[in-house]
């Protein structure tokens, strides 16, 4: 088909040595430390904002986390970093994460930047129904990745296989340009993606919303080996509790989320409006725990249905997830609650 707190303790000794002196006022703070996360789109879309947002409202430096964000085309590029321990925390869609852990890849999933999905179809306007996918050019990015296996769950419900069409490679920030341009007839988006697509060409149209066909399953993960989480304890629980912090401002800050995605997306903010208020509608972004198991079994059982899982790989939702990052998360900002959307 896609960690680092030293501990330190000062000794003192005994008897009549004079106190410490008091720490001046213009002492420098300790050095944060410096962690790099992958994110799997370049550049993000609106429902992959939060842990941007987490580094700008400086949420990570409360922490003790410099984060440097580097942007990959797909997940299972950004994974492929993460086994290879580049990355200290993978941002990806969920796919290639299981396909990897069923294939002995010791990594966990400690949250979600997106738990549903946030895509759609979008396709030309010649194309009326999945049917009419036959012999058409379709976009995507790696075979195994989100885009790709999003697509083939569209071909599977039109009676299609991937051999029916014709895959066209994309850069991740070229969709909307290949759709205009005619390069490829279909093109995997993202909400904000798909309205900012329609505001350049009218016929340009949402034939299938994902989150219609599968509206349980499981999006985005936050992914760390568990060997960087052995090397630094700490760091998954302060990962997770700053991009927790973000997805909370997010909601409650409706005005200053758009300008500040803007910035991020570079989708204007009269497109990104109506995309964040469809996003919070659903409740994309997690607040508390984010990782509902019957969504990640869910997922799994429709991941082995399109043949991502062999005979033989069987693998559960626990298997997946770590959850005590973001329980120590929620105990230490409390647990968001009387709302549906809290999760």
């Amino acid at each position: 088909m896609r960690w680092l707190v030293p501990v330190f303790a000062a000794l003192l000794l005994a008897g009549c040595a004079p106190p410490p002196p008091a720490a001046s006022p213009t002492a420098k703070p300790a050095a944060l430390k410096h962690v790099v996360v992958g994110m799997p789109v370049t550049p993000p879309n609106l429902p992959h904002v939060g842990v941007y947002l987490a580094r700008d409202l400086s949420y990570f430096a409360d922490e003790g986390l410099d984060v440097e964000i580097k942007s990959f085309e797909s997940g299972v590029q950004v994974l492929r970093g993460g086994i290879a321990g580049d990355i200290d925390v993978v941002g990806s869609s969920s796919e290639p994460v299981v396909a990897a852990v069923a294939q002995g890849a010791d990594l966990e999933i400690i949250y979600s930047y997106a738990r549903a999905l946030t895509v759609s179809l979008v396709v030309s306007d010649a194309i009326k129904s999945p049917a009419d996918l036959r012999g058409k050019n379709m976009g995507i990015q790696d075979v195994g990745a989100f885009r790709e296996m999003m697509t083939r769950v569209v071909l599977k419900q039109a009676g299609l296989a991937p051999d029916d069409v014709h895959y066209v490679p994309v850069a991740s920030a070229n969709y909307i340009q290949g759709l205009l341009s005619g390069q490829i007839d279909t093109a995997v988006l993202h909400v904000d993606q798909a309205l900012n697509a329609r505001t350049k060409q009218a016929g340009l149209h949402q034939l299938v919303n994902l989150w219609e066909v599968l509206p349980t399953y499981f999006y985005g993960a936050f992914i760390m080996s568990t060997e960087k989480m052995r090397q630094n304890p700490q760091l998954a629980s302060s990962f997770v509790k700053a991009v927790m912090r973000a997805h909370r401002f997010m909601y409650a800050n409706r005005d200053k989320t758009i300008e500040l995605s803007s910035k991020l997306t570079n989708v204007p903010p009269d497109v990104l409006g109506p995309a964040y208020d469809q996003l919070t509608a659903a409740g994309v972004w997690p607040v508390n725990d984010g990782l509902p198991t019957a969504s990640i079994d869910g997922t799994i059982a429709t991941l082995r249905d399109l043949g991502t899982l062999q005979p033989g790989q069987n693998i559960t939702s626990e298997q997946l997830i770590d959850r005590n990052p973001a329980t120590e998360a929620v105990k230490a900002l409390g647990a968001m609650s009387g709302d549906s959307r809290w999760k």
